[in-house]
């Protein structure tokens, strides 16, 4: 399993006697499928790194409507806003699938990023970087209509899960249109209305794997380009 951080962003800059001592500092736990890691407003007191699996972060609005501000898949961590500004959980975090997770304790955490400059910098620049994703999802709600939230959508998960051959098709397993929909705002029927759409004009295009997609992304620039 040490093997593993190695391949974790956040890590990948140690060597071996360091990613050793980060693996001594770990418990691991596994997670069952549709379970709450996290929940919005209680204290945080540890660092989750995603072995495999999946997990969403949300959080509830006024009208108790859940809205999805990411999903975070193998290699990535999440956990550590709290044990930045030591206030509570800023957000829900769920499991998606059956997820196995590394968890690391505030103070060895404390600890590490002391001894780590490496790791406290890939931290904070990843922390930034969602920051910079969520301000974003939220000024293309308030200003843009469904299709066009889509579109952006759609560039974005390819950019960061799909795979993209020379020929700018981009192969990745969507998530659930409900996903989609708690992710944009809006609702499952116009994320379908949406979808559907693209699968006619064959922007989204089957393939032989039942819960895999082709997205034409040059297609996909054409028509973000029309809006800018």
């Amino acid at each position: 399993m040490s093997e593993f951080l190695k391949r974790v962003p956040l890590f990948s800059e140690l060597n071996d006697d360091e990613i050793g001592s980060i693996y001594k500092l770990i418990t691991f736990n596994d997670v069952a499928k549709k379970t709450v890691v996290l929940h919005e407003g209680e204290d945080g007191n540890s660092l989750f790194i995603i072995i495999s699996g999946s997990v969403k972060i949300s959080y509830y609005a006024p009208d108790g409507r859940e809205v999805v501000l990411s999903l975070l898949e193998e290699g990535a961590f999440f956990g550590e806003m709290s044990l930045l500004d030591k206030q509570p959980r800023s957000a829900t975090v769920s499991t998606l699938d059956d997820t196995r997770l590394a968890q690391i304790r505030r103070a060895d955490f404390e600890r590490l990023l002391l001894k780590q400059p490496k790791v406290a910098l890939k931290l904070l620049a990843e922390t930034v970087s969602r920051l910079r994703r969520t301000s974003q999802v939220l000024e293309r709600i308030s200003t843009m209509d469904v299709p066009h939230r889509l579109y952006y959508y759609l560039k974005d998960f390819a950019d960061r899960f799909g795979q993209t051959t020379a020929d700018h098709m981009a192969t990745i397993q969507l998530p659930t249109h409900q996903m989609i929909a708690d992710q944009l705002s809006t609702s499952r029927e116009t994320i379908s209305r949406a979808i559907s759409t693209l699968k006619k004009e064959g922007i989204i295009i089957k393939t032989d794997h039942p819960r895999k997609s082709k997205i034409d992304m040059r297609s996909i620039e054409v028509l973000l380009q029309a809006i800018s």
